[in-house]
């Protein structure tokens, strides 16, 4: 893996303590990049950095590459470069890139938040950020059934249209000012999260976080948060009216529709996916890796919805089975990210040769290089 600090730009090979094709990390830098306990030593404790959102892994796949084709930047020169087949090789799982390769790869990498809490150290090892896309993609037609249900409300009038609609959004804008400096002066603090930011989906937030395991579990926690949505959809009807937003019965009913379609899909349709996948996955061997399903926002105000986590607790830190039970866990989230949730990306040369740097990169082999260009599918059909 390779690690990201939210808050730069640079990847780190956290091994040799060094920014990747940037040198050694300096005894100043450090504290920007690494977990610390309140004795700068270990990450066992982060001592007052509320971490919702801390530090970002990549785990790379060699053997889940894109297509043979690379773009090189900079972007003024859009010279294509074919992944040839010199840069592959077959091992026992299938066919890779070679550790040694020399130009940009895109390939499959998942993202592993690695996560803190002050209150009692306990570590969160999450999948990326606590929504997939899907999830997040739920704000943008949000905010298109509000603007439907005003639209219906003038009756086409296209004037009283945009008198409301910009009401609505300076609104909007003030009521949202004032959460988001909440949010990073307080919340993200470690202090009590008061308010919500209609806009970035609250409605769209769970009552409670849950931690779900069985699909039982799951029917159980969206019959609760079935109510709750309801509840919360009515809270928002009266908020617009608060805001000089007043929606006649037609409108307010196009507008429960359409936000009630999204939350079927996002998130409940997803979480019942997720869900499954979890279950598979225990069939095959037990983990400690479960659903959350919870609703705190994150750094740019989108409420939190989805996670595959699990939990270490810094005392169970090199106690005896402890590597075996977090190597599972670990294995078993990289797997289920990888199913749904792993994204394409380029990775640069220097960084994908800092990541196997400790595998012997294999020898060229001209009969190999043939068999590859007449089995292009190999036995690794997903790669």
């Amino acid at each position: 893996m390779i690690y990201r600090n939210f808050r730069r730009h640079e990847f780190i090979d956290v091994e040799r303590n060094a920014r990747i094709g940037k040198g050694m990390l300096s005894e100043s830098d450090a504290e920007n990049y690494y977990f610390r306990d309140d004795e700068g030593k270990d990450i066992n404790s982060l001592g007052g950095l509320f971490a919702w959102q801390a530090h970002d892994f990549y785990h790379v796949n060699p053997y889940k590459y894109g297509s043979f084709w690379v773009v090189q930047r900079p972007y003024f020169q859009q010279d294509v470069h074919e992944l040839g087949y010199e840069d592959l090789y077959y091992d026992e799982r299938g066919r890779r890139v070679r550790p040694d390769i020399n130009h940009p790869v895109e390939c499959g990498v998942s993202c592993i938040l690695i996560q803190q809490r002050i209150q009692d150290g306990r570590i969160v090892v999450s999948s990326n950020w606590l929504y997939p896309d899907d999830c997040y993609s739920a704000v943008a037609p949000f905010g298109e059934a509000v603007y439907n249900a005003m639209y219906e409300e003038v009756g086409g009038d296209q004037k009283r249209f945009e008198d409301l609609y910009e009401r609505y959004e300076e609104f909007n804008r003030r009521y949202n000012r004032k959460f988001r400096t909440h949010l990073h002066l307080d919340y993200f603090k470690g202090r009590k999260l008061r308010g919500r930011c209609w806009s970035e989906g609250y409605v769209f937030a769970a009552s409670r976080p849950w931690k779900i395991k069985t699909l039982e579990e799951f029917d159980a926690a969206q019959k609760v948060e079935e109510e709750h949505f309801s509840t919360v959809l009515e809270k928002f009807i009266a908020w617009l009216r608060r805001g000089g937003i007043r929606l006649g019965k037609g409108a307010k009913e196009v507008l429960r529709a359409k936000v009630r379609k999204i939350y079927v899909g996002y998130p409940c349709w997803v979480a019942r996916d997720m869900c499954k996948d979890l279950v598979e996955e225990d069939k095959k061997e037990p983990s400690d890796v479960y659903l959350w399903w919870g609703g705190e926002p994150n750094f740019d105000g989108c409420y939190a919805l989805l996670a595959l986590c699990f939990e270490i607790y810094p005392y169970d830190i090199g106690t005896i089975g402890s590597r075996e039970r977090i190597a599972r866990n670990l294995k078993a989230l990289i797997d289920l990210i990888e199913k749904r949730h792993s994204r394409p990306r380029e990775i640069e040369a220097e960084a994908w040769r800092a990541i196997f740097s400790d595998q012997e990169p294999p020898p060229h082999q001209p009969r190999l290089t043939k068999y590859l260009k007449d089995n292009t599918s190999g036995p690794d059909s997903e790669g």
